[in-house]
């Protein structure tokens, strides 16, 4: 699995709603790839910090752009 192939998937892999055989192949990636560890560390205290604030959901705008970021990296 690449990069690329592993973020479009993250959002899955971090809420736990993929299938088991792919978080496998994720898992696998992980462990070769230091930046990937970094970027999905980085994104669960993200979201965990988005969950513990009641009401503050992103605008739309917002949301896409991050999405659009996201894509990118």
């Amino acid at each position: 699995m690449k990069c690329r192939d592993m973020l479009k998937r993250l959002s899955e892999y971090i809420d736990r709603e993929l299938d088991p055989s792919l978080c496998r192949h994720i898992d696998s990636h992980m462990k070769g790839c230091k930046p990937c560890v970094a970027f999905i560390k980085t994104l669960r205290k993200t979201v965990g910090v988005l969950k513990r604030q009641p009401g503050a959901a992103p605008s739309v705008h917002l949301r896409a752009e991050l999405r659009r970021r996201l894509r990118r990296a």
